[in-house]
């Protein structure tokens, strides 16, 4: 993708360059910064330059294999079914994204569909304009145009009229009042009037094809809600076979299994693909993708989750490379105030008090990466101008049982033969939970917090998520304590309605939060939104909803011949985000 300092802002006053300064310090408060050194064999170049790092020549040909360890269990993009990581990842090779932000922060607009970047024509009410390549199409010899900005709107707009009984993957549609056609191949994408976006060159205007869609049998999809529900139920259900707006064209595919992509000859962005073929293929765990490896049946991976174990496997295998850094998943214990016992925030508090964050993070993640750090900000990394100490001497993730006795005794609480008892005479049990499956670092998070509430006096009873079904568990409210990861981005302007916001997997509700959150919708300032922001993450620590852990260390790994492939913090797609430029590297060059 081609590097621009900032989206346009049309005739608007404030300068592009002051823009992408502003992005570029976010940015970098967001990731992986440079604040610590890679823990392996072969990506040493990526302390110095993240954005060129494991870079060669490569060779006109070959099939790489990869190793995904996400099913997938859908193809579509449009439905919640197919708003899951592993979703995103196997559609990466084809799928129309506006841009991407590199390791270094900066921000590239996708080359391959749009002329330049989304332009802010402007604020009341919000107008941008996207103007689009005049050879951008969709693999078919078919352009890329209107029908396909619109189809994607009605298919996130929440709205029974235009689709029946949807189900979006995210709120775009709703947010917005007209789309256009204007001069020189450009579309112009108005907002209902009030609604503003801080990040409005983020947002996701196409997904799928709307000719596809009429090729499948869904011809009134523009004028029947029933017709354009099953138009985004078929792109779910199938495998994109028959379009592609990247650099690559799926040719096979089986769900949640493999899928086989050739270069996509119409694709005419500046990731030019060199192989013959790619294969993303499902490997179950890290340690079954190392040794898949070290046969040579795999060219590389990225999993989301690792054993410590595997580095040293890794590490005394000729012909491979490999590192660890932290990326953009951060660790945390939350709390359900659902619940009756943590819906009383003096317990909340204990509980969070002693757990020990730093002691947690150097047993758990310190065998993978020396130089964790334990994070003092939900949002930001202390590289950033958006970083503040919210934790600082609070005591929560301190440890400090004393101080969380002492936090109960005034709360009323008692212990009768150790077992701690509410002031009403009950004795407090909780059920704990998280993904054990395939994780080295869970169950080491799980077995501490056991003991610490332990000396506490709480019963804590443990309930393993079955891969794949935590999105169900947080939805139906499944758990007392929880910890998993989200996924960061360098995008933050919605985080506080994500994490703490009406309908939020905590249940947490709070007057001034919402109020954030409000206003959020309604500021075009950057600087505002992340003081916004970290203003209602304030809150919620005060309140104790959720104790952070870490920014989590990931690994990748590759065949030593495999060049162009390297980690990205600032993308949930990770290694994917230059996958166009992946190849074997040219031994003659």
């Amino acid at each position: 993708m081609r590097r621009t300092e900032a989206p346009n802002r049309g005739a608007l006053t404030k300068s592009s360059a002051a823009i992408a300064a502003a992005l570029t310090l976010a940015v970098a408060g967001c990731g992986g910064g440079e604040d610590g050194g890679a823990t392996g064999a072969g990506f040493e170049d990526c302390i110095t330059a993240p954005t060129t790092c494991n870079s060669g020549e490569r060779a006109d040909g070959g099939d790489l294999v990869w190793a995904v360890d996400g099913k997938w269990e859908a193809w579509g993009q449009a439905d919640i079914y197919g708003s899951s990581l592993a979703t995103s990842v196997i559609n990466q090779p084809l799928r129309p994204t506006v841009f991407s932000f590199d390791q270094a922060g900066e921000i590239h607009y996708n080359d391959g569909i749009y002329a330049e970047a989304p332009e802010l024509l402007a604020e009341a009410p919000l107008t941008v304009a996207y103007h689009l390549k005049e050879e951008a199409t969709w693999g078919d010899g078919v352009p890329i145009g209107i029908d396909d900005f619109v189809w994607h709107w009605k298919a996130t707009s929440g709205d029974e009229a235009q689709c029946a009984q949807c189900t979006p993957a995210s709120s775009y549609g709703a947010t917005v009042a007209s789309i256009e056609e204007a001069e020189d191949n450009t579309i112009v994408v108005t907002y209902v009037d009030g609604y503003l976006d801080a990040e409005w060159y983020a947002a996701g205007v196409i997904t799928h094809p709307a000719h596809i869609a009429e090729a499948r049998g869904h011809a009134d999809w523009r004028t029947d809600p029933v017709v354009m529900a099953a138009s985004v139920t078929d792109f779910s259900e199938n495998p994109p076979l028959d379009y592609s707006a990247g650099p690559f064209k799926m040719v096979e595919g089986v769900l949640g299994d493999y899928a086989k992509y050739v270069p996509n000859p119409e694709w005419t962005g500046s990731q030019q693909s060199t192989l013959d073929s790619l294969t993303l293929k499902y490997i179950d765990g890290a340690e079954a993708m190392v040794t898949e490896l070290r046969q040579g049946t795999i060219d590389g991976a990225a999993p989301s989750s690792f054993d410590p174990e595997v580095l040293d496997q890794l590490a005394s295998e000729e012909g491979l490379k490999y590192s660890v850094a932290p990326q953009s998943g951060w660790s945390h214990v939350d709390a359900n105030l659902r619940n009756p016992f943590l819906a009383d925030k003096p317990l909340r508090e204990a509980v969070f008090t002693a757990i020990d964050a730093a002691d947690v993070n150097e047993r758990a993640y310190g065998s993978a990466y020396e130089d964790i750090e334990t994070m003092q900000n939900v949002l930001f990394r202390p590289d950033s101008p958006y970083w503040s100490d919210q934790i600082a001497d609070g005591g929560l993730g301190s440890g400090d049982l004393e101080a969380a006795r002492a936090i109960l005794e005034e709360a009323g609480y008692t212990w009768q033969d150790d077992r701690l008892v509410t002031p009403a005479g009950e004795p407090v049990t909780l059920r704990y939970r998280t993904g054990i499956e395939g994780n080295a670092f869970t169950p080491i998070i799980q077995d501490l917090v056991i003991t610490y509430l332990a000396d506490l006096g709480i019963e804590l009873t443990v309930d393993p998520i079955p891969a794949g079904e935590l999105s169900t568990v947080l939805d139906e409210g499944d758990w007392d304590l929880i910890q998993f990861s989200w996924i960061e981005t360098p995008l933050f302007a919605a985080s506080a309605a994500d994490y703490w916001g009406e309908g939020n997997h905590t249940g947490f509700q709070n007057d001034e939060v919402d109020a954030i959150v409000a206003e959020l919708a309604t500021t075009m300032d950057r600087d505002r939104a992340a003081e916004l922001n970290n203003h209602a993450a304030q809150i919620s620590l005060d309140e104790a909803v959720q104790l952070p852990l870490a920014w989590t260390p990931a690994l990748v790994m590759v065949q030593d011949d495999v060049v162009n492939v390297r980690d990205n913090w600032a993308t949930t797609m990770r290694v994917f985000s230059n996958v166009g430029e992946w190849g074997f590297i040219d031994e003659n060059a």
